[in-house]
Order: C-alpha cells, then structure tokens, then sequence
C-alpha cells in the first residue's frame, strides 16, 4: 500500500514568492506574458525605427575600414569622387569656362574615332572594338586539345547561335548596326571571316585558319614587346605621331583584327615569346564579345539558356562567363536558397522535439530563439545605433538555434532527474534544483560564448565587427531568456499538459479492427523505444564512461597529436591561403560556377585583363597633399565615406615649397623603384614641367600682361606670380584643345589651389602574392615617411597611396584573425575562471576549445579554403562554437557530490553525454542539409558547422575528461577562496577510504555546499547481489581501472519518473488474465517467506530468464503513463510490492537523458532522515534465508563488503508489504520502524535488472537502525 503525507497550509491565496524558483513555479504565466511584451515591443521598435536591413549589395562591408592603408584609401576614392565639373575639386581654376570647349572636343573626337574605326575596323563588319563592357564568354576544348582548329572554331559559333541569338530577348538587348541588324560578335571564327572576306565563320576554311596562323605569328613578338598598340592602327597620319610604330610591319597595322585578336580573343601563352617557336602552338582559351551589355538585362538570357550545365558539344563548351550579373545572380541566389538554412533550422527543432517528445516545448524554445534575435536586433540598431546590417548576421539565426539546443536539452534532462529524485516534491523544489546546477552552467556558458563573440570586434572588417557585436548581444540576451522563459515553459508544461493524459477503457480498443490499428503501431513504437532507450543506456551510462576512463592515455595522445598537428598546419605549412581577388570579386558561388571560373582563372589569362587589373600593370604611386588621411564617416556602414578633412599648413606656392618639389622630382627619377612610362605621363615632375613652360615664354615689350609669366623671372617665383602663372598655363591648355592634362594641382571653387596629387609609377608589378605586395608597401612607406621629415612646414603632411585594396585585405585578415581568436581563447579563459573559480578545470576547458579550433583550421586547410572575409569570420566564430560542450562536462565535473576524480567523470559523462551528443548530431544533421546551397556562404557555414560541433563534441568528452582523469581536482583542489568564505564544501568520508583524493586540506565557497544539500545524492553505491554469474556491474568490467574499491556511480539504480505525455491505453485481455495469474502465484511465495535480514536484495542475476521475470517484463510492457496510486486490496493484497512498483514504472521515454542519470537518492544520505543508518553484521541479520532453485523464492543478497554502512534515503515512495500495512494511519507510518511484527520495507529500484531494497523491521532502533 502507498502512503502519502498530505499537508493543509491556511495560507491567503496570494502570497510574495520568497525566491526566484518560487516566482517561476507559482506565476510562470506571467513570467511568459512579461517576456512576450517585451519581445514584441523591442521587435515593434527594431522594424518600426529607421529603414529595414538591406542585402541589395551583400559584398558590401567585407573590406577593412579602419586601418592606416584603409583610412587613406577611403580618402582617396572622396578626393576621386568630389574631382570634376561642379565638384569640390577640379583640374582647372577656369573648369565651367572651358566645359563647353570640352563638350565639342569630345564630340569631334568620338566622330573621328567612329569614322577610323569603321575605316580601319575590319571594313567595318564590327560595331567597334571589343570592350570590357560588353558580355564575354570563355571557350575551352572538350577534348582538353587546342582551339586553333576548324570544327572548335565553328563550335564556337554554332553555340554562340544555340544559346545565344536563338533567345527571344537577344534582338531587344544586341547593339545594332547602322542598318539596324545586330552586330556581329567578337569572336575568332568571325575576325578569321573579315580577313578573308567570309560571309559568316561557319564558311571559313582550313586554309584562312592557316594563313590567319601565320600573320598572327609575324605579328606576336611586336605585340608583346609593347610596339604594336593601337595608335599604330589606322592612316599613315596617325602613325607618324608615334615613332615606335614605324618598326611594326604594315600587313599588322592594316587592320585592328590582329592587335584585337592577340590582345581580347586568344590566351596569353597563344604565341608568347616562350612558345612562339611552336610549329603549332596550342590555344587552350578563346574569348567571345557578344554584343549586348553586361547587367541585369543579361538575367534572362542567362538562367534560361545559360545556367544549365549543357553548355558543350563535341569539339568546345563554355567555361566561363562575364555577364556582369555576379551581384545581381548572388542576391537571386541569396534569396532562393534561403530554404536551405530554413531546412537546417527545422532539423534542430525537430531534434528538440524527438528529444523531449512535446510539440509544445519546441515551440517555445523557438520563440525564445526568434525573440533573443529581435531583442539584439532592437538593441543593435536603436540602443547601439549601428545602420548597416550585413547579411552574414543572418547566419547568427543558425547558430543561435544551436546553442539554444543544447541549453534546452540539458536542462530539461536536469529537470527530469530533479523529478525522478523527488517525486513528491512540489513544482518549487524541482525548479529550484534544476536551476541551481542550469543557472550556473548557462551563466559559464553564455559569458564564455558571448565574450568569444565579442572579441571578434577587433577586426577592421566592417562585416565582422557587425557580426561579433549582433551575435554577442543575441547570446546574451538568450540567456536571460532561457533562464526565465525555459523554466517558465516547463512549469506550465508540467502543470496543464503533462497531466492530461486521454484514457480509453478496454472496450474502446477492442470494438472494432480500425481501432486496434493504432493500438497495434502504438505496441510497435514502444518497442522500438525501448530499445532505443537501453541503447543509449549502455552507451552513455556504461561504454563511453568505461572507455573514456580505461583508455584515457591513448584519447590524451590522440586529441593531443591531433591539436599538434591542426597548429602546424594551420599556422606553420601550409596554412590559410590569403584571398588573391579583390572584394569586387570575391567568391560567392562554388569554384566550379562559370561566373568564379573566370574570375578566378580566365580573367588573367588574356592580356587585355592582365594588364589592366592583373599582374601585368604597374604598380603607381600617389602623393597627396592638402587634405588629411581622416576617415571620419561611420567606420561600422560602408556606405558612409565621410567628409574631407583640409589641412590648413598646406602651402604650394612659397619659394621653399617651389624648391623642395622641384628637388623632389629628381629625388623620384634616381629612385631605383621609378618606372618612366611614355604613355601615361606622370605629374611627380610638375613644378619642372612649369619652370620649362616659364622659361619658353619671352618678355613681351608691347604686351605687358604677358610680362608677368615670362623669362624674366628667376625660379623660385613669388607666391602671387606662381598662382598666376600657374593658372595661365593651365588655360592656354585648353585654349590649344589639347586633352585635359592632370598637372597634379586641384582647385577650389574659388580658383585655389587645394590639394596636390603627385603621381608616377614604379617597377613592381600589380601582385596577388602577399609577400611582394608587402615588400612594396614597406619600402614606399618608409621613403615618403623619410621625405616628409625634410619638406618644408606647409608640404610634410603628404601621404601617399596606391593599388592596394587587396593588400589591405590580406594584411588585416593574416594579422587580425589569429589575433582575435587569440583573444577570444584567452577570454574564454578569464569568463571561465570567473564562474568556476578553478584554475585546473579553467586551463583544461581552454586546452579543448583550442584544440578544437585548431584542429577545425587545419581541416579547412586542407579542404583548400581562402582566408576571405567570411572564412575569417566563421574562424573567429570558431570559440564562440567550441564552448558549449566543454562547459557541459566542466560544469557538471565541478558540481560533482564526489571527491575522487574517476568518479567525478564518470559522473559529468553520465550526467551531459547524452545531450552533448544530441546536440552535435542535431548540428551535424544541420550542416549536411546546407551543403547543395548554390551560394558559398551557406554552403561553407554546413561544413563549418558539421567539423566545429563534431569535433567540439570529440574534445569535450574525451579529451577534456581524459585531461581530467589524470590532473582533474579532487575535492577544493585548484579552487579559488575568498579570504571572506567560511562555509566549506563537505565531502562525505567515506569517499577517502577508497584513498581516490590528493588534493586536500581547502574548501569550496557556500555555493557549492548548496549544490550538496540539494543533492540527496551524497554518496551512491551499487548492491552487489550474492549471485555475480552473468553481472555487468561496472565493478565487474573495470577492475583494471582501479575502481573496485571506488563508490560506484555507474550503476543502473536510477529512479525513473512517470511519463504522463503518452495516452493511457487499457490493458489487452490476455495479458490481464497473465496478471492475476502472477498475482496469485507472488501471493503463494509470499506467504513463505520468512523475516528478512538486515538489508537483502532481490537478485536478477542468478534467475534472470525465470518466468517471474517473464510475466513481470510482459506485464510491464502493457501499461503506460499511469500514476502511483493505491491499488484495491482485492486485486493486489498478493502482489510484491516491487512488483506493484515495477508495473507502474514502465519507460515511456526515448532515451532521454535523465534515463541515464545515476544520480541515485535511494541510497545516499538523507537530509531528512539521518537516523536510518543500516549496518550489515552477522548479529543483526540472524535469519538468512536458504536461496532455492525455484523461481517461487526471492533471491537476496548481502551489502558487497565495500562498506561496513550504508546510508538510506526513505524520503522517497516505498511500499509496505505487510498485511497490516492498509489499515496504518499516519501516526503508524511514521513511527513503523519500531514495530518490530511486520514484514520488510522494499524499496524497488527502477530498473528492471537490477536488485531491490528489503529493509528489515525491528521492535528495537538499535538493532539495525540509528536514530
């Protein structure tokens, strides 16, 4: 019979709750509403205030903004920007006056070129030349052979024709000839036609492809020298302005073709000085124009012909593309596969609710998720006041959920085995102790994640530093949620839900045979159930604890040389590749995109992109002064360029400025790095060129205006005649109509001189390599730094600049990542050591989530990854990610009722694996669903996500609990004290005589005795039946491990909890006939059995395929969610209580980790009940029974000698198996021990292979019991 203790409290029906537990348990409804408003409220503001996030250029934010390189190229591109007609700045003082001049000149002159190019242009069968403009398409053999031949040339055709002019839109897109046709494309096959007067290059013959070969290798080397340019090509006139020209031949001048086709159609190697000797050289790439601009009118041309992958035939396929639709494909493609992180979010919530098996509880868990996300977003935008939102803080939905995984599966496996401890305990008992041991783990976890997070910030990638600030804020914000809306959700399920269960009589399922469908799938669930739910028992309770502790030296060396060997290859060789293309260009689709292939391989094969963006340009180099390298626009929007800071001290026009500039010249020409360019005429030589223009004017007698810039003035002038005559150059300029020329002098809109902009170029070559492109940098910077100390007062805040956004790159993203992960560790460290106050398990904790970062770095190493901006942020992401599951086991280690340190692991592994393991599985299912993504970045986050978590899991459960086996603290070992703290952590003795401590002598701080009085779990032992054959004790399996004289926490004698979220089913005919059986056949062993001794247990050792247990484990397996309560003394007065017991314990869960917690209450101290302390003596156990071979008798065993006492818990349910034990009032109960005629007291045990307890009752307390 069940007794129960039910007491009336004469309380008003509102009181105060005297704790935050109390709060929780008894108004978890308003806890919820008060977190809904504020959530809608900070979502209302966040939407409502300012404009909504825009990802229209999601490239934008990815380059360093705060740097000195940064700083003065943000400068320039505003001094850039603000240079013109109506601008800030201008060439000219008399800008407006001669805009008009400019616009007929500029008319004339695009007339002239139109007539020589239709004259000189291939007899006109072009619409001009190539040019970058316009849509290009790569060709590459099939056969991986040479283009130069005839069927890939006419290949190349036909598919131009396939895929391109047979589109509906093309004759709307096509520029058109002066006949109103579309103009031809730029092709090979089309360009071989001109030259030998073909109507079409699907006419062309073997022998045009032969004879174009041997003009084009008469004409190469004059090409690659840099002779042949296109102020050769055209009349006789023209070429006689440029003296080069005159040693070209003239069948290379004719026409524009062969320069055009050398320089646009044909790879760089095609007929280089290195293979020109080549009977037949090989053309790998053919470059095709077609006559439509890039953009967006391109989109449908594109994804109807041109996204499929049959771009080929026999002979040529396309390889790559320019279309100009990279931004606008990558916001196409952003959009349409956001179903592939909407998918992975799914999976982690269909995790949660596999796991906790309750629709309800998922859903909160993602409106906690949504509404921390909100909440940082109002805080990101209103309270911190940022105005860029990147799109890559998109991914923090993801990672947030994550997180917030992981916290929902250990707290609700705390919370069940807060149930299963005290199931009598009220809702304020089971908050109170989940949160004491989940308060403090979320608190070490969030501050870790969050402060990892955080020191992301010092990255001068704008998209970084967003990102860190709004994926902090959104972790620390979930904290607070989860600490109130989770218990909150709980409470509530626990109160209307999980007491609902539906029951349906017998009848119900037997009616008819649709109904015994459900009931028939419901049997086969529960099976599988089952066996899930042992399965994960032997893993997690049994084989990992035993593996992780038996094999810790091999898990050290393993984790240990894998670390090693992550840090060599990600630090030392070969490590992260810097990025080789600028963030223009940088990839956002996979490698194998037509769009990627050419900007990362084709852009640089053909020599008009190489010497212009590729490392075939010269590297220039710009001085400027009058305006100060201050960026002071908003550092965290890209968008904001700012203002342009003058420099009040500039001054140009002093004779000492006049000197050290005409000095500087020269300085600049013996400078070994100067390159004189012919073309591009550099204005480092300005004040020369004026003193030059000065001395070739004579004094004029007649016109004395004239007289005030002649020769008659000795250098350096005086400042009034230098502005003037500065100034009269600069018209008689444009007066002649000659084109603007830069003379490196900007003027105000008053006719001042602003700024000077000095310009030459150097002998380094535009470089995508690092190294070259720093030795650059180094080496100008210091120069022009020297300079500046010896120029006069009004010239020594010059600053200098050049092409180097992508070594701006480079530069922040090998220096500031490491850095920041660095720092992120060290914090991790610091937040660590502040919530634990352990040094040990601090520096342990680190030592993982290094390893596990480290590790990370070198498999993406070796997965080829470029240190791009997004690669850089999810390495510096990568602490932040490694935390979680470290802190599980840390937390739980530390927490920990035992001494001993093997203990202590066993005891963390039992208590976190399997949430641990659940987590990361969820992770990695999530992963793998992002992997197909078109767009890189979603793709790269699954398999960041897949290697972080997996490897995060690794390294928490063996390598950090194996470093614990070894080193890990025992009892206040390693533990920080406050001089103030006097209340100490008290372990029980007991543990010490098994000699498993070293460490000794301090004490704990008051928290950690809380944790030990809400823990009835003080010390936990496994009953050694008298029977070993066929044991799995862990004692049995480990005696290697020197744990045989250790308390075991191993053991299967855990208390389960009822599960009331399954329906309750009426029990099927037969197997209720097969009961009362059984319950009549216990009813005659019971009779027979004599006083117990002592403390005896029902062994399921020596008969554990008996019948008894048949029909027990049958009998089990058809009852579900029912409660404890007293059953008629009609039908059960015969049943054992541990049967009755056994009945209504059935598993109805999934495995879930509080299945799995051996964190026993019916054997470890009371708080309550001190006074039950049992000795096992030969003099109090007189009457032992004689074991039988029947399965009709009991089989009990003995206390296993480990102990000389042991402690019972009877604040837990036990059943009376006395047949006065129905008509016992309370008094009787509580005073029972004394009555010293009744049978024993069984306290069953959950599982049901393991033994019972039998307390014997005596008249005396002294025989056996110690009040």
């Amino acid at each position: 019979v069940q007794h129960h203790i039910v007491t009336v409290r004469h309380d008003k029906a509102f009181r105060m709750p005297k704790s935050y537990s109390q709060m929780i348990a008894e108004w978890p409804t308003a806890v919820l509403v008060l977190c809904s408003v504020l959530a809608v409220v900070c979502t209302l503001a966040g939407l409502l205030i300012g404009n909504l996030p825009d990802f229209s250029e999601p490239l934008m934010g990815f380059e360093p903004r705060d740097t000195d390189i940064g700083r003065k190229l943000v400068v320039w591109r505003n001094i850039e920007s603000h240079t013109g007609y109506k601008k800030t700045f201008s060439l000219s003082p008399y800008a407006e006056k001669k805009r008009g001049q400019k616009a007929a000149q500029g008319e004339q002159e695009a007339r002239t070129r139109r007539m020589v190019e239709q004259i000189y242009g291939a007899d006109g069968f072009f619409c001009g030349p190539p040019e970058k403009s316009y849509s290009q398409l790569v060709f590459m053999s099939t056969t991986a052979g040479s283009l130069w031949n005839l069927q890939a040339i006419q290949s190349m055709c036909q598919i131009e024709q396939d895929k391109i002019r047979s589109h509906v839109h093309f004759r709307d897109l096509c520029q058109r000839t002066e006949a109103n046709e579309c103009c031809p494309s730029w092709s090979l096959g089309n360009y071989i036609a001109v030259l030998y007067n073909r109507s079409s290059c699907l006419e062309i013959t073997q022998g045009d492809i032969s004879h174009t070969l041997a003009l084009l290798r008469a004409c190469a080397p004059d090409y690659h020298k840099g002779i042949l340019t296109p102020s050769c090509i055209g009349p006789e006139t023209m070429r006689q302005k440029h003296s080069q020209c005159a040693r070209v031949p003239e069948k290379c001048t004719r026409f524009n073709a062969i320069y055009q086709l050398l320089h646009f159609l044909v790879d760089r190697d095609f007929l280089s000085p290195q293979t020109i000797e080549y009977q037949v050289p090989s053309l790998k790439y053919s470059l095709l124009f077609l006559p439509t601009r890039k953009g967006a009118s391109m989109m449908g041309i594109y994804l109807d012909n041109l996204e499929s992958w049959d771009l080929f035939d026999n002979y040529t396929s396309i390889t790559g593309m320019d279309l100009g639709l990279k931004q606008k494909l990558f916001q196409h493609y952003l959009l349409l596969d956001t179903k592939y992180p909407v998918l992975a979010i799914l999976a982690i919530f269909l995790s949660i609710y596999f796991y906790l098996r309750s629709v309800f509880i998922t859903l909160m868990v993602l409106l906690a998720v949504v509404s921390s996300l909100m909440i940082s977003y109002f805080l990101y935008k209103v309270a911190f006041r940022f105005t860029y939102f990147p799109f890559v803080n998109l991914t923090a939905v993801v990672i947030l959920s994550s997180i917030c995984a992981n916290h929902t599966f250990v707290f609700f496996d705390l919370w069940n085995l807060s149930k299963s401890q005290n199931p009598s305990a009220g809702l304020s008992q089971w908050v109170s102790q989940t949160m004491h041991h989940f308060a403090y783990l979320m608190l070490a976890s969030c501050f870790t994640t969050g402060a990892a997070f955080y020191a992301s910030y010092i990255s001068n990638i704008i998209a970084i530093r967003c990102f860190a600030i709004y994926m902090g804020t959104s972790v620390l914000i979930n904290l607070v949620f989860t600490m109130t809306w989770l218990p909150s959700s709980a409470v509530l399920y626990e109160r209307y839900i999980a007491t609902t269960c539906v029951y349906k009589p017998e009848d119900y399922w037997n009616n008819t045979g649709q109904k015994r469908v459900p009931l028939s799938l419901h049997y086969i669930l529960r099976g599988l159930q089952n066996t899930l739910s042992e399965t994960s028992k032997l893993l997690f309770e049994k084989l990992l604890p035993c593996g992780v502790i038996k094999f810790r030296y091999i898990w050290i060396c393993w984790f240990a040389a894998l670390a090693i060997g992550g840090a060599y290859i990600s630090c030392s060789n070969p490590k992260l590749k810097l990025p080789t293309l600028e963030t223009s260009s940088v990839q956002v689709f996979r490698l194998s995109h037509p769009f990627e292939r050419y900007d990362s391989e084709y852009c640089h094969q053909f020599m008009f992109e190489r010497l212009e963006h590729g490392e075939g340009q010269r590297m220039p180099v710009t001085i400027v002064w009058g305006i100060l390298p201050v960026d002071n626009g908003d550092h965290f929007n890209p968008k904001s360029n700012g203002t342009l800071v003058a420099d009040i001290t500039f001054t140009v026009q002093t004779p000492d400025a006049q000197k050290w500039l005409l000095e500087f010249c020269q300085k600049v020409k013996n400078k070994t790095f100067y390159y004189p360019d012919t073309e591009q005429k550099s204005t480092v030589c300005f004040m020369e060129v004026f003193l030059r223009w000065m001395d070739s004017r004579q004094c004029s007698q007649r016109d004395h205006s004239f007289n005030l810039c002649c020769n008659q003035f000795s250098f350096p002038y005086g400042s009034e005649v230098f502005l003037h005559c500065i100034k009269i150059m600069l018209l008689e300029q444009g007066r002649e109509g000659a084109e603007t020329y830069d003379l490196g002098l900007r003027f105000d809109g008053e006719g001042n001189v602003a700024a000077l902009v000095l310009q030459f170029q150097t002998i380094y070559h535009y470089s995508f390599n690092y190294s070259k492109a720093k030795q650059f940098y180094e080496e100008i910077n210091l120069w022009v730094t020297e300079e500046m100390k010896t120029a006069p007062v009004g010239l020594q805040n010059g600053w200098f600049t050049s092409k180097l956004e992508l070594y701006n790159l480079q530069h922040s993203l090998s220096t500031e990542t490491m850095v920041a992960m660095g720092l992120s560790i060290a914090i991790s460290f610091v937040v660590m050591l502040l919530t634990t106050w352990n040094v040990l398990l601090s520096v342990f904790s680190v030592t993982a989530i290094a390893g596990t970062v480290l590790v990370t770095i070198g498999l993406l190493v070796l997965l080829e990854w470029q240190l791009n901006a997004v690669e850089s942020l999810f390495i510096s992401a990568a602490v932040g990610l490694s935390v979680d599951f470290t802190v599980n086991y840390c937390i739980s280690y530390h927490l920990c009722p035992h001494s001993d340190r093997l203990s202590r692991v066993a005891f963390s592994l039992k208590q976190m694996s399997c949430a641990t393991a659940m987590a990361a599985s969820a992770l990695f299912s999530a992963g793998v669903i992002m992997l197909p993504a078109t767009v890189l970045a979603y793709r790269k986050l699954g398999i960041f996500l897949m290697m972080i978590k997996c490897i995060s899991c690794g390294f928490a459960s063996f390598f950090f609990q194996s470093l614990c086996c070894f080193f890990g603290p025992e009892k206040n070992c390693g533990q920080i004290l406050w001089p103030c703290a006097h209340t100490m952590k008290d372990y029980s003795d007991d543990s010490g005589l098994n000699g498993s401590f070293a460490c000794g002598g301090n004490e704990k701080q008051n928290r950690l005795r809380k944790v030990h009085e809400s823990n009835t779990a003080n010390e936990q032992y496994e009953l050694q039946p008298l029977s070993r054959k066929l044991s799995d004790s862990f004692d049995n399996s480990t005696s290697t491990s020197k744990l045989s004289n250790r308390p075991s926490v191993l053991s299967e004698d855990d208390t389960q909890v009822e599960d009331n979220r399954c329906p309750r089913i009426g029990m099927h005919p037969s197997l209720e006939r097969e009961r009362q059986n059984l319950q009549e056949t216990l009813g005659d062993q019971q009779a027979g059995l004599c006083q117990c001794p002592a403390l005896q247990t029902s062994s399921p050792y020596k008969h554990s395929s008996s019948e008894v247990e048949i029909h027990r484990e049958r009998l089990c397996r058809d009852y579900q969610c029912q409660k404890y309560v007293t059953l008629p003394s009609s039908n059960n007065s015969h049943l054992p209580a541990a049967d009755i017991y056994k009945t209504h314990r059935c598993l109805c869960s999934l495995g879930s980790s509080f299945d799995m917690l051996n964190i026993s209450s019916e054997t470890s101290i009371s708080d309550f009940e001190q006074g039950l302390k049992l000795a096992e003596s030969a003099s109090s156990c007189p009457d032992v029974l004689e074991l039988s071979d029947s399965y009709s008798q009991t089989e009990r065993g003995y206390l296993n000698g480990k102990r000389d006492t042991l402690r019972l818990d009877l604040r837990e349910t036990v059943f009376d198996i006395s047949p006065a034990a129905s008509q016992q009032n309370s008094s009787s109960w509580k005073n029972r021990f004394g009555l010293g005629s009744e049978g024993p007291v069984v306290l069953p045990n959950s599982q049901p292979d393991m033994p019972d307890v039998w307390i014997k009752r005596s008249s005396a307390q002294s025989s056996g019991y110690n009040s």
